[in-house]
């Protein structure tokens, strides 16, 4: 009798641990991203460094638009935006999806909410994650750094890890 008892509680406490850790195995397994959805499969840029005074008339759209273009550097050149205070970004303007195109350039959108690609397909938030958007790939973001009232800005990629 009791070895009857104790196979039907093994049976049961089995029963119990599958149904309680199936579900959090399933979802720490979702919780991890494809880190192939996000590869960064654009050419290299020629180097740059660039150090913007932020007090300087042709950089204070960062203040009041929220974005300034660099247009000589990278391959269709650099969008810098503010996220916030003392906070910016600087990405690749070559739109990862169809970056073949010609209309393939990101831009600020009007309300300064997010990125678009002037394809009018992609979207992306302002880490440069695509959001209803066909793109699978995160725009290239290049390192910032700011030191005072200067930001710098340079051809290192900044991996979506690092940030």
């Amino acid at each position: 009798m009791e070895e009857k008892a104790t196979k039907v509680f093994m049976t049961i406490l089995k029963k119990l641990s599958f149904l309680l850790f199936f579900p959090l195995i399933m979802l720490w397994g979702c919780a991890e991203e494809n880190p192939e959805v996000f590869v960064d499969e654009l050419p290299l840029p020629d180097p740059f460094q660039l150090s913007l005074n932020l007090d300087l008339v042709s950089y204070q759209s960062l203040q009041f638009e929220k974005n300034v273009i660099l247009e000589d550097v990278g391959l269709k050149g650099v969008i810098v935006v503010k996220r916030a205070e003392n906070d910016y970004a600087a990405f690749e303007r070559t739109c990862p999806y169809e970056p073949e195109k010609e209309c393939s350039i990101v831009s600020l959108n009007a309300g300064q909410q997010y990125l678009e690609c002037e394809c009018g397909n992609s979207f992306y938030n302002l880490s440069g994650y695509p959001t209803n958007s066909p793109s699978p790939r995160k725009l290239r973001e290049y390192f910032t750094s700011l030191s005072g009232r200067n930001l710098y800005i340079d051809n290192t990629i900044v991996n979506s890890e690092n940030r």
